[in-house]
């Protein structure tokens, strides 16, 4: 009931046969719309002060002090017989049982729930070091035969004997190479992503981007230089047993 007044006298305008039971214009102003924040900040000021006051307070507990404020509830309770405030108490008592058990039962799902996107986060990394560490092997696998080109002219022998399709291919794995294995930062916005609207980059694109990488390794000697001369122009078989660049 105390609700139901609430309800009323903030939606009044609005009830069947009321000012705006109908439709309603653009711009009437109207009781259930405030002017200001004052109520709904009030409100949750008060949710504020009692998880200070009583951290350990219930969160449907903190909802019903709330509403029993806001709806003058005790006003309500003091206007009624205390035959009927009497019965209220006691109906309002023999609930308690049921709440407290949906409340465990709250408590339960949400721990639950909490578990199971905890466990989903975590496969979910997992997957993804995965697939960065997928990413990384594949890179060493596809640069083994060849080695590592870390001078601009080296270009040139790496992909002379080639045709033209395998030229491509080659520079694309010593682009990927430089991204997944080495780690070298791009020097320029997007020189890493391979493709345009869709299609391949030409040929020339690739070795341009390529020459890049590699003035601007050489010009910081961070990179390349730090890489045992075993793992330059070496074969497959000792590319895939250089230890930490392919773990």
């Amino acid at each position: 009931e105390a609700s139901q007044k609430y309800f009323e006298h903030m939606f009044e305008d609005f009830i069947t046969d009321r000012k705006y039971s109908g439709e309603v214009s653009e711009g009437v102003s109207t009781r259930c719309a405030s002017g200001t924040n004052r109520t709904i900040e009030s409100g949750f000021s008060i949710v504020d002060r009692l998880f200070s006051q009583s951290p350990n307070m219930s969160i449907p507990r903190r909802c019903a002090r709330l509403m029993v404020m806001r709806n003058h509830t005790m006003e309500w309770m003091a206007s009624k017989s205390p035959e009927d405030r009497h019965s209220i108490v006691v109906a309002a008592r023999s609930s308690v049982p049921s709440i407290r058990t949906e409340n465990a039962l709250w408590k339960k799902h949400l721990a639950s729930e909490i578990l199971k996107r905890a466990h989903e986060k975590e496969r979910e990394r997992v997957s993804k070091r995965a697939a960065v560490t997928m990413r990384r092997y594949k890179a060493v696998r596809d640069v083994a035969s060849s080695g590592i080109v870390i001078d601009i002219a080296e270009i040139s022998v790496l992909l002379d004997p080639l045709p033209a399709t395998e030229r491509v291919k080659a520079l694309r794995a010593q682009i990927r190479f430089r991204e997944r294995a080495l780690l070298q930062p791009p020097p320029t916005d997007r020189i890493y992503v391979l493709s345009k609207e869709g299609k391949p980059l030409s040929e020339d694109e690739l070795r341009r981007r390529l020459i890049i990488l590699i003035e601007d390794d050489l010009r910081g000697m961070l990179i390349t230089r730090s890489l045992p001369s075993s793992l330059i122009g070496c074969d497959k078989r000792r590319w895939l047993a250089g230890g930490s660049m392919v773990g």
